[in-house]
């Protein structure tokens, strides 16, 4: 376009896109680049978030253990008499393949619905703390791990949470176990059933 009395001058590279001055392509491109970097942070943000929350369950032991699911809610007896003081063996799948099982100990409290417990596994010796339901058939175990035993590049002396819930179709328990390190966040599955070849007698005293 052609001004009459004056001259055009076309933006360089060193003009200034600001108010009127930008043109809508330029705008455009603005917006662009500014919701791509948006995008990264969010990204990035969500990822941490999500590693993180890998190593953490929903929900506490003791909330867990109240809550029904469709494997407790039609129970016969009106209460699931599962928790045997005695042998247990466990297992839990990490790393692409299934650990164990591996045998332990674990005393009920009926009067305070606690749970306790010893034994070993290939990361290490470790201790049991927990809590349980004859109502729901839920029980919330921590493990803690004794540094220095075991696979000393696994054993940190880390604690590990274990929410499960009772299988009558398959006379187990079955859930998820929960890690959360500064080395490592995460999660799998994990079962426990009762180990009659176990003598009582080789656990140690909790």
């Amino acid at each position: 376009m052609f001004i009459l009395g004056g001259s055009y001058r076309p933006r360089g590279r060193g003009s200034s896109c600001k108010g009127d001055n930008c043109s809508p392509s330029a705008v455009v491109i603005v917006s662009i680049v500014g919701g791509i970097i948006a995008l990264l942070f969010i990204t990035v943000g969500v990822s941490i978030w999500i590693a993180k929350r890998r190593g953490r369950p929903s929900s506490p032991n003791d909330t867990f253990i109240q809550t029904k699911t469709s494997l407790n809610e039609n129970s016969e007896k009106g209460k699931i008499d599962v928790f045997t003081s005695g042998g247990w063996k466990g297992k839990y799948y990490q790393y692409g393949r299934w650990h164990g099982p591996h045998q332990f100990c674990l005393f009920f409290d009926s009067q305070r619905m606690t749970v306790q417990g010893s034994g070993s596994d290939d990361v290490g010796g470790f201790t049991i703390d927990g809590v349980y339901s004859t109502e729901t058939g839920r029980m919330g175990l921590t493990k803690t791990y004794k540094a220095g035993t075991g696979d000393i590049k696994e054993n940190l002396g880390h604690k590990v949470t274990i929410q499960l819930t009772w299988n009558s179709k398959t006379n187990e328990f079955e859930g998820t176990w929960y890690v959360q390190t500064s080395k490592y966040n995460g999660r799998g599955a994990y079962k426990l059933q009762v180990d009659k070849s176990h003598i009582l007698t080789v656990c140690d005293t909790v």
